[in-house]
């Protein structure tokens, strides 16, 4: 049961609604009499009031943000109470989060910068008070009415250089999905820690997805350590090549070869936005085209998330990082401070594609060999020879008999067919005007078609 519920008045604070709830608080809008304004109330869960760790967390976030005065770090206004339930009066803010402008997709380069350019400086304040966040996430940057952006929930900070007992006995408190390769194995922390979780926003931002995702938190706390980033490009096309360089530098394994502050990280992500722009001016924070407040806080409450909240990575042994998997094959080289190309190399054709371009051709072939025989058959030119006439056509007969047979009554006859057959002729005489075929007599002369026939 809810001890903080709806309709309820605590210490001047009438509850108006639940606007949020993760693993380690609830946090209500709720109405302060007194001065007449909505606050946030942030109200530690009744499951850990009997848990010292956690109760000691709660109060850490109350002193924490009360030495913080910044104006991009949402303030504290009162902290009390309740039946033993301790509970944090912060400022209201009515512009949602992060996390609900990423429920419709990418945020533009240019918002991108504009809330990176409010909450650097924040951070960089933070780590020169010895405050390390070590949580920065989507949800943890809250927005206003004009879009200005804040960061809050120190819950999980650590306080650099004081000698105090540490609030995890076990293991690596954080989310998963923003921990920097140090955070996830267990090291000494310090301000590029909070970089690295900046830079894991900023990719978020820019490509609505993170760059590390897993089954099981371990896994992506792993792959934090053990892989590298895919290229931002390749998720979203419409960002520069500079600007994937700032992103990848802001993800190095090694805290070394990171960008030594959260400044240096906006202005140098400024610079590569710019750059691919034409160095033109930056637009106003709130544009027309933003989704109104209430479709960005129904779409961040429908967007579902691996990460709900904190959670405790315990390591098979005390003291021991992270057990390392078996490696996985390295990504694909990355081309890095090569220029942009706007026109693309045009994509290897398909196998299909191939062998369909090469049945067309022979095709092709094979019609243009039928039209030429074709055409040639037709067109083919006469031959010079004269050829034989055709005697079963005109009637006249070619005699083939000796001269003893040309005074018998019958003759043999080489008809059309080529065969010799017994045939009766009447002694007619051959028109004057035909032409008489040759005759071959027996002594082997031969008698043109010019005379009569020899007796």
């Amino acid at each position: 049961m809810e001890a903080f519920s709806v309709g309820a008045t605590i210490g001047g604070y009438a509850i108006r609604e639940e606007i949020g709830r993760g693993g380690m608080a609830t946090v209500y809008r709720a109405h302060q009499l007194s001065m007449n304004r909505d606050v946030a109330l942030k109200v530690l869960p009744l499951q850990y009031l009997n848990q010292p760790t956690s109760l000691d967390r709660f109060k850490l976030e109350a002193s924490i943000v009360a030495r913080l005065e910044h104006r991009a770090i949402v303030p504290v206004h009162d902290y009390g109470e309740f039946e033993r339930i301790p509970y944090l009066v912060m400022r209201y803010m009515d512009g949602g989060s992060v996390d609900d402008l990423l429920a419709t997709g990418p945020i533009l380069p240019e918002r991108t910068l504009q809330i990176v350019l409010q909450i650097a400086p924040a951070l960089d304040y933070a780590h020169r008070q010895g405050v390390l966040h070590r949580d920065l996430k989507p949800s943890n940057i809250l927005l206003d009415a004009n879009g200005d952006a804040y960061l809050t929930d120190f819950g999980i900070a650590r306080i650099l250089g004081q000698n105090t007992r540490p609030l995890t006995a076990s293991g690596v408190v954080g989310t998963p999905s923003y921990m920097s390769p140090e955070q996830a194995q267990g090291h000494d922390l310090d301000g590029r820690s909070d970089v690295y979780a900046l830079g894991v926003v900023l990719f978020e931002m820019l490509t609505s997805t993170r760059p590390f995702e897993g089954d099981t938190p371990y896994t992506v706390a792993v792959k934090h350590v053990t892989e590298r980033p895919p290229s931002p490009c390749a998720i979203n096309p419409a960002l520069s090549r500079a600007v994937e360089n700032v992103l990848l530098k802001a993800l190095e394994k090694k805290r070394e070869n990171r960008y030594m502050t959260a400044t240096a990280l906006a202005e140098a992500l400024k610079h590569a936005i710019e750059g691919a722009h034409g160095s033109a001016a930056v637009p106003p924070i709130m544009t027309e085209t933003e989704p109104s407040l209430t479709e960005r806080l129904k779409a961040g409450a429908a967007r579902r998330r691996l990460d709900t909240g904190r959670v405790l990575l315990r390591r098979p042994e005390a003291g021991q990082p992270l057990a390392e998997p078996r490696p996985s094959p390295p990504p694909p080289a990355i081309s890095y401070g090569v220029p942009r190309v706007v026109s693309r190399r045009r994509r290897k054709s398909s196998g299909w594609t191939t062998w369909l371009a090469a049945l067309v051709l022979v095709a092709l072939v094979i019609l243009a060999v039928a039209v030429g025989g074709a055409y040639y058959l037709i067109n083919e030119p006469t031959s010079p020879r004269t050829t034989a006439p055709d005697y079963a056509a005109t009637g006249v007969f070619k005699l083939t008999a000796t001269k003893e047979a040309l005074m018998q009554p019958t003759l043999g006859v080489s008809g059309p067919g080529g065969g010799t057959s017994a045939a009766e002729i009447a002694p007619s005489p051959l028109p004057t005007n035909t032409p008489r075929p040759p005759v071959e007599a027996a002594n082997g002369d031969v008698t043109h078609n010019t005379g009569a026939l020899p007796e």
